[in-house]
């Protein structure tokens, strides 16, 4: 599987498994982890998502549907941003199972002149263009922040085989200022404690991790952090509004269920 530009942190192309787990299995698997891996070089840290979709949510509507091929596009910061700091512009895409994920850092002032107002920042690298591109076939607005505290492990044999751990998993529907996140209350997304983890995989599942997941009796998940969200929050109120003169209605998830590993 290829992973051009991966270091630089442009392009990642991988595999990406989700489990959902308890925090006590949690504490239990970070201890025995230590012995394949290292916490990276970011520790604890916090990490705030807009997700940008269509007024009617078509997007998100797509993406729940399965396809073969879908896309999402958010911007991200890393930790409470200035108009100055640095912020990342991504293409999500997920296409026969395999996630490619396209991003391209600028200011957070440039990403909110950008998409915004439509001012294109000096530098305009061909993923910058793929993004232009990608707004310009819809008419998107901020739809969902999401913020989570997440910790990565990265393996001690290969540093591309990554693990990482999103806890306090919140939203809000109303504020999108990535600088002013601290200001507003978000809504916990799951009812009960809970640990997402996923595991990036660029070739193949270590054996030893295999083993141990076989043992702690961890297994395979799914899980969405903005189709979540769009299940148990946006859909409703968009059914109402909506979908309540398109036939019959989507069966949905009952709010902030968890199914643990």
């Amino acid at each position: 599987m290829a992973k051009a530009k991966v270091k630089s942190g442009e392009i990642f192309e991988r595999r990406e498994k989700k489990y959902l787990l308890t925090p006590e299995k949690f504490e239990v698997l970070l201890t025995r982890l230590q012995e394949y891996m290292t916490i990276d070089e970011y520790g604890l840290h916090t990490i705030h998502t807009i997700y940008y979709d269509t007024e009617d949510l078509a997007v998100i509507r797509h993406s729940v549907d399965k396809p073969k091929f879908k896309e999402k596009m958010r911007l991200r910061s890393y930790g409470l941003a200035t108009n100055q700091s640095k912020v990342y512009l991504e293409l999500k895409k997920k296409v026969a199972g395999v996630t490619y994920k396209r991003r391209t850092a600028m200011s957070y002032q440039e990403a909110k002149n950008f998409l915004t107002y439509g001012v294109k920042p000096q530098e305009q690298k061909q993923i910058f263009k793929e993004i232009d591109w990608y707004t310009q076939q819809q008419e998107l607005r901020p739809t969902t922040l999401i913020s989570y505290d997440r910790m990565a492990l990265k393996s001690k044999r290969d540093e591309n085989f990554r693990i990482t751990f999103d806890q306090n998993i919140r939203y809000s529907l109303e504020h999108f200022e990535l600088d002013r996140v601290d200001q507003h209350p978000q809504t916990l997304l799951t009812k009960e404690p809970t640990v997402l983890m996923e595991v990036k995989i660029f070739e193949a599942f270590p054996l030893e991790i295999s083993r141990l997941f076989s043992e702690l009796q961890i297994f395979q998940g799914k899980f969405t952090k903005y189709g979540n969200v769009y299940h148990w929050v946006l859909f409703p109120e968009w059914e109402q509004q909506v979908a309540s003169h398109a036939g019959p209605k989507t069966k949905t998830i009952k709010g902030g269920e968890s199914i643990y590993a």
